[in-house]
This record gives C-alpha cells, sequence and structure tokens, in this order.
C-alpha cells in the first residue's frame, strides 16, 4: 500500500508540473531558428514542439487535462478514473518520445510515469475487469452455426475489410496518378515569362493526382496539370476545377534535367523553363 500512495501523490506531482509548464510555456516553445528550417530538414522534436504549439487552445487543454488527471489521484474515489485518464495520456507521450527522436531523459521521465501509473491501475485489477469485463452482456447464443452468429460475423469482417479496400483505392487509384515527373524542381532558365510570374521551384506532387505548386520567392500557387500523349503537357488555373489554361506545349526528361517547352496562355508569348530535379 505503501508504494501504491507514493506512486499516486508522485505521479500527481509530475502531472502538476508538466501542465503548468505548458501553462505558463515552459514547453511547447519554439526556437525561431528551427521555424526557419524547410520541413524536411527540422529534426522529429521540433517538429512535434511546434505540431503542438500551433494551437495555444489545445496546448492548454492538455495541460487542464494532465493537472487535473493528476489531482484526481490524490482522492481514493477518484484515482481510478485519474489513473486511466492518464494512462492514455502517457501512452501516447511515450510513443511520441520513441519515434519522433525526443531527447533520451524526457523518454525515460515519461516511461517511469507510465509505469507507476500502470502499477496504479493493477492495483485496481478487479474493479477494472468488473468494470470492462464481468459487468457486460454477452451476445445471445444461438449455436455455433446460428444466423445471428454468422451475420454478426460478417459484420465484423466488413467492417474492417470495406475501410481496407476503400482507403486503399484511395491511396494508390484517386490520390495518385503517377507520372514521369512528378518531385521536386528547381528553375535553373527560364524565357519567355515576366520576372513576376517565373517560379523558383515547380513540384509536380506525387501523392496528390494533377496537383503542380509554382513556388515564388513569397507566395505559393497551386494549378492543374495533365501528362497527355506525345509528351505533352498542359496546366489549369485550379486543380481539379481545372479553369483558364496557364501553359500547353511539351516536356523533355533527361536524367535529372527537366525542359518544358510551350505558349503562355495569358501573353501567347513562346516559354522555355529548365529545370533541374531537387
Amino acid at each position: 500500500m505503501r508504494f501504491y500512495d507514493l506512486s499516486r501523490w508522485f505521479v500527481a506531482l509530475a502531472m502538476s508540473l508538466y501542465g503548468f509548464a505548458k501553462l505558463f510555456g515552459a514547453q511547447f516553445t519554439v526556437l525561431d531558428s528551427e521555424l526557419d528550417k524547410p520541413m524536411r530538414e527540422v529534426p522529429g522534436f521540433w517538429l512535434t514542439w511546434y505540431y503542438y504549439s500551433y494551437s495555444a487552445v489545445y496546448g492548454n487543454l492538455l495541460a487542464l487535462t494532465q493537472i487535473a488527471g493528476g489531482l484526481m489521484l490524490t482522492f481514493r474515489r477518484t484515482t481510478l478514473a485519474g489513473a486511466v485518464l492518464l494512462f492514455g495520456i502517457l501512452s501516447n507521450i511515450v510513443l511520441v518520445d520513441i519515434f519522433y527522436g525526443v531527447d533520451a531523459g524526457g523518454l525515460i521521465a515519461a516511461v517511469v510515469l507510465w509505469l507507476l501509473v500502470l502499477a496504479i491501475l493493477f492495483h485496481h485489477r478487479r474493479e477494472l475487469r468488473e468494470l470492462f469485463w464481468n459487468s457486460q452482456p454477452a451476445e445471445a447464443v444461438e449455436g455455433s452455426f446460428g444466423r445471428g452468429r454468422a451475420i454478426r460475423w460478417f459484420a465484423r469482417a466488413s467492417l474492417l475489410l470495406v475501410p481496407a479496400l476503400f482507403t486503399f483505392w484511395i491511396a494508390n487509384y484517386n490520390n495518385r496518378l503517377p507520372t514521369p515527373i512528378d518531385g521536386r524542381w528547381r528553375v535553373q532558365a527560364a524565357a519567355g515569362l515576366p520576372l513576376t510570374e517565373t517560379p523558383l521551384y515547380i513540384y509536380f506532387e506525387r501523392n496528390r493526382a494533377h496537383l503542380v505548386v509554382f513556388r515564388y520567392e513569397n507566395e505559393w500557387r497551386t494549378h492543374h496539370f495533365d501528362i497527355e500523349s506525345g509528351g505533352r503537357i498542359s496546366i489549369a488555373e485550379r486543380w481539379l476545377v481545372k479553369g483558364a489554361p496557364i501553359f500547353s506545349g511539351i516536356w523533355r526528361l533527361d536524367g535529372r534535367e527537366l525542359v518544358l517547352e510551350g505558349r503562355h496562355a495569358a501573353t501567347g508569348a513562346d516559354v522555355r523553363l529548365d529545370l533541374e530535379r531537387m
């Protein structure tokens, strides 16, 4: 019982510290030097920190939940409820710390708290078994091959199979329509376009069929592109909706070099873009 009580109060204190740290800005604060990095260069720790700090409301709600869960551990009547609440929170923290590369000290602290909460739950194992298993009504027995039983198992199988097939189709046949020019491209040279209309980078997105993004100095513009037979390409104003045409012409790919040649719809000028794969 002594270990049980010490665990309750130790976890309660730690959760209070973590909660108030979030409320007062000791956690979820991001360095300006990390904010100025391209996303693919940001370490997992700072990426996670930025994600959780993006919404102050969410961060404060998480902080209040941690404080409330810790306070619940200090009352015998609410210890079990507080432990169940904190078990979910700490499980998520441990997984994030492991898979997003949070420093070893933070991971060790989270694992210790998670194990202590697990020990508290183990102390209440009889109540948990009664609540989640013994007190739950069993399905009516209609024989090993009863019609109702077969329907329920068919429904369970469909609950897994139908979403799996649908999302597989979405990911591989709806969201993606691979083309030879998919990827990130830096504009090496441009002819026929006004300086203000010349992008610095062009992204033919693999994970969004027909989406092309033009990146300028301080602006990103999304457009629609189609690869057609005979090495032709067309680019329109709005993704999927298309709208007004922007460019039509041909593309030539040679290793890491891509050339687009054609006509700029707005000006009627002949355009050539020399791109290098990033």
